[in-house]
């Protein structure tokens, strides 16, 4: 029963993620190590795959971040969900999430 679970949520979260990559605007990291500086601003989704990522203190994300399968470090902005499969999350002190935070097959530390 749980594995049943687990595919159903991996399968909506798929289907999410599809239909927010075609109606949304959307930044996907592809550098091997993501750093989102001091001033910068992404104004959509972050999507995030296979790579650690760091969003530093004065830096905004004007939307949900997801990330897959690596490392997280938030002490920024975002404005929306942060979702993190298979890897760990770190929010810092200076972070400003304005939605939930999950993490699924991971930690997650403050």
């Amino acid at each position: 029963m749980k594995t049943r679970k687990q595919k159903l949520l991996v399968g909506s979260f798929l289907a999410f993620l599809l239909i927010v990559l075609i109606i949304s605007r959307v930044r996907i990291a592809n550098e091997r190590n993501f750093t989102l500086a001091k001033g910068e601003i992404i104004p959509g989704l972050l999507l995030i795959m296979g790579q650690n990522a760091e969003l530093e203190e004065g830096s905004s994300v004007e939307g949900p971040v997801i990330m897959l399968c690596c490392n997280l470090i938030v002490d920024g902005s975002v404005d929306g969900n942060v979702f993190l499969m298979s890897g760990n999350l770190k929010v810092e002190s200076h972070a400003d999430v304005n939605g939930d935070v999950k993490v699924m097959s991971g930690n997650l530390s403050q």
